[in-house]
């Protein structure tokens, strides 16, 4: 994804169907839903799974069933939330048996076993081309497969450089870095002081995409927008010269000054990784914008001030790519017999004034362009610098979005062997990248 693309829904006088902009395409939407499907169906019960942690009075177990409910008391939505890995495990089982939740969450594009694409290719999620709130909705080309929308994005999601503004204050630095040098100089400072520059829990090894993602938006990506399109026709190779044995590069060039310790890292898991920036341990950390709340927590160091910007690059025009993008979603089973009521559900949640969009805009987790309370949201300022490079055309898709899934993993495995000291080297990464890439393509 490339910047914002508006998308509209163009109505005529006497047509039974609408044309849907969905980034470049241009998809016939069918006739309308049953928009009265609730009021019509009496008493009835509506199941919905998502992965994530659940916490005290969570949005979507306790304060979404409650608004539903409350808009609708024949409906009693029944919410199950499990934690990534048995997220995936049971969302599988239950596809495979036909005994789905209605409403599902769903990743953009490739991304993961929960990807868009590979489920409605696979025929289980319904088309939503014909929900109102599309005509809200900035991009959505990630959840549109073969010009059908499939499912509806949380918002948009972000990876950054969060970053402690007293510690960067105390150590000279008075600006955030734009460019490679200035952020090599920064950690250079900050080490100088006798501060760690950089927390990561790479003993989660999924977090060193991060920060490689980041550099890769401002390496391959700003000069070579379909380069994961080419990865897929042949055109391009994760072997290819200047591509991505230039991010790996840069990023092992973190560990090798010291900057981020690999010993440490690769013994810290991701939650105490976030644990020790928020105890005012280290300057530094890559992490997501899904990670908010727990990177703004008090911790030991105290409430400092955070900052968040986009890692920069080496680029010689000095301009700034970010890797901010649509965030997973809800789709809905096509094997669902509420097909109308969930769609009817899910519209009045994204119509941008509705008591659920309010308390779902409210958890300061979710980062949307439109809507009530979107500019007056707990984390408005910290993210808008991102969405404004996103409106600017200087923002891409995280690359596992573009992946079949465990190329990631093969990326993230050598690159541990590397800064862990086994002898692998870059060229064993994209080689490696490649030879996965290729077989997960066959399969």
């Amino acid at each position: 994804m490339k910047g914002k693309k508006l998308i509209s829904i163009l109505c005529a006088a006497g047509m039974t169907a609408s044309l849907l902009t969905v980034g470049s395409s241009t998809v016939l939407a069918a006739d309308t839903y049953d928009t009265q499907a609730i009021e019509n169906a009496g008493d009835i019960t509506l199941t919905m799974m998502v992965s994530g942690t659940e916490t005290q009075n969570d949005f979507e177990t306790t304060v979404l069933p409650e608004l539903v409910k409350k808009k609708w008391p024949n409906v009693t939505l029944e919410v199950t939330k499990l934690p990534d890995d048995n997220y995936y495990t049971a969302l599988k089982t239950r596809l495979a048996s036909g005994e789905c939740p209605d409403i599902i969450l769903v990743q953009p594009m490739y991304a993961g076993s929960n990807s868009c694409y590979g489920l409605a290719e696979a025929g289980y999620l319904a088309d939503l081309s014909d929900m109102e709130c599309l005509s809200l909705y900035p991009d959505v080309s990630g959840m549109t497969y073969e010009d059908t929308v499939y499912a509806l994005p949380n918002g948009i999601s972000i990876l950054g450089t969060y970053y402690n503004k007293d510690m960067f204050e105390e150590c000279g630095i008075t600006e955030e870095p734009k460019t490679w040098d200035e952020f090599l100089d920064a950690c250079a400072k900050i080490k100088e002081k006798g501060y760690t520059p950089i927390v990561m829990g790479d003993k989660d090894q999924y977090v060193m995409q991060f920060g490689l993602y980041q550099l890769a938006c401002n390496v391959i990506y700003s000069e070579n927008p379909d380069y994961d399109e080419q990865l897929r026709t042949g055109d391009t190779e994760f072997t290819d010269e200047g591509t991505w044995d230039r991010v790996l590069e840069m990023y092992n060039q973190l560990y090798e000054e010291g900057y981020i310790d690999a010993a440490q890292s690769l013994g810290t898991g991701a939650s105490q990784a976030i644990q020790q920036f928020i105890d005012g341990k280290a300057a530094m950390t890559f992490d997501g914008s899904f990670n908010v709340t727990a990177l703004k927590a008090e911790g030991e160091g105290g409430n400092f001030e955070r900052g968040y910007f986009p890692l920069p690059g080496d680029r010689d025009d000095g301009k700034v790519y970010t890797a901010t993008c649509l965030s997973a979603g809800n789709a809905i089973y096509s094997g669902s017999k509420y097909i109308d009521e969930c769609k009817e559900l899910l519209d009045y949640w994204h119509n941008g004034e509705s008591d659920i969009w309010d308390a779902f805009i409210a958890t300061g987790k979710y980062n949307m362009p439109y809507g009530n309370g979107v500019e007056t949201s707990e984390n408005y300022e910290l993210f808008k610098p991102f969405v404004d490079l996103m409106d600017q055309g200087c923002a891409f898709h995280w690359c596992n979005q573009a992946w079949p899934a465990g190329t990631e993993g093969t990326m993230e495995e050598l690159f541990s062997e590397m800064i862990g000291g086994q002898g692998t080297e870059v060229s064993d990464i994209t080689e490696g990248m490649q030879d996965k890439f290729e077989d997960l393509l066959d399969d």
